[in-house]
């Protein structure tokens, strides 16, 4: 009989963020979390730390949660939409899973250890220019002066004061709301829901019940699985394929449960393989070996150093309603997005 898998830090912590109570040991770094948060936030508004500002329309797209919020594919189906309206957009994002840490433009044809895995993602999946880097003003001074967009589209950055922004768009997971409601170390907050008050918008991603300062504007993104591509290439099958059989399923994202919901969801029998955010998943692949089908999550496949037999990517599409979809690309386009109807 195998031993219970010990829980690693990330996944104990996660726990106590989405339980019942924080831990108590950690209250006191959640309160030199928020005094550090606070002054941050103060000395720019007091002009007292340098911002930077870009000759675009500049739109963030982040959250006040650690991760899993759905803002990454919120980044891809903005810039997509807007390209496809007319309006010239680009992305900036920080780079998270890549070795470098300088602005570079990302090529579709990067590796991911090199580019990172979402800044990858997003270059494949948009076909818009995609600049990493650090410091995100940085980022979106390179993007503008080497491309020109009408709009920048900030992936993450909520936090990120230094550039000047012309919209703010927060994120969040609808299933797992704010958690236990305690800032970090102590909850997943890195700031407190009434920042929320001051945001543009805000896109709830999934079902759940979220309680929101008053008169904030409210999107519903809507999410949705159907098929899945085969690693190597190939064509397309749809999920139900896999039904009647179990599957592995392996995710190394902010969020693995919301990966492995959505395939029960689908009708699934689905034995579940959570990783940290990032974490290398060739070894894990490796030791499943090809018996079984093995999904993964588009972030996650752009990531692999082989292409494994019996592996299959599952892209996630995210949409709004009619009168959503409108409202959010006005905002996120303001004049460029009604240029050609003027």
């Amino acid at each position: 009989m195998k031993g219970k898998r010990r829980k690693s830090p990330a996944e104990w912590l996660s726990a106590r963020w989405y339980g019942t109570r924080p831990a108590w040991f950690l209250w006191p770094l959640a309160v030199l979390f928020r005094l550090l948060a606070w002054l941050r936030r103060s000395l720019y508004r007091l002009g007292l730390f340098r911002t930077r500002q870009v000759a675009a329309r500049v739109v963030v797209v982040g959250n006040i949660t650690v991760g899993g919020s759905g803002k990454t594919p919120l980044v891809a189906w903005l810039a997509r939409e807007l390209s496809a309206a007319g309006v010239k957009t680009g992305i900036v994002t920080r780079g998270y899973g890549g070795n470098r840490n300088d602005v570079r433009l990302i090529r579709t044809d990067a590796s991911a250890d090199e580019a990172g895995d979402e800044p990858l993602w997003l270059a494949r999946e948009t076909a818009v220019p995609v600049v990493a880097g650090r410091d995100r003003a940085a980022a979106a001074r390179y993007l503008v002066e080497s491309h020109r967009p009408d709009v920048v589209v900030s992936d993450d950055g909520l936090q990120h004061y230094r550039l000047v922004r012309d919209v703010e768009i927060a994120a969040i997971d609808a299933r797992r709301g704010f958690g236990n409601g305690a800032l970090l170390p102590a909850g997943p907050l890195r700031e407190m829901p009434s920042r929320l008050e001051r945001v543009n918008a805000v896109v709830l991603k999934g079902r759940g019940q979220v309680a929101l300062p008053p008169g904030v504007t409210v999107f519903n993104m809507l999410l949705s699985v159907s098929r899945a591509l085969p690693v190597g290439g190939g064509e397309s099958v749809p999920l139900a394929h896999f039904r009647g059989k179990p599957v592995h399923a392996v995710a190394a994202i902010a969020d693995p449960e919301g990966f492995f919901v959505v395939l029960e969801a689908a009708g699934l029998e689905v034995e579940r393989h959570p990783l940290p955010d990032h974490a290398p998943i060739d070894s894990t692949l490796e030791m499943l070996g090809t018996g079984r089908p093995i999904l993964l999550t588009d972030k996650d496949a752009a990531r692999l150093a082989e292409r494994p037999v019996n592996a299959w990517r599952v892209p996630l599409a995210i949409g709004f309603s009619g009168e959503d979809a409108a409202g959010l690309l006005a905002l996120a386009g303001g004049p460029h997005f009604f240029m050609e109807e003027s």
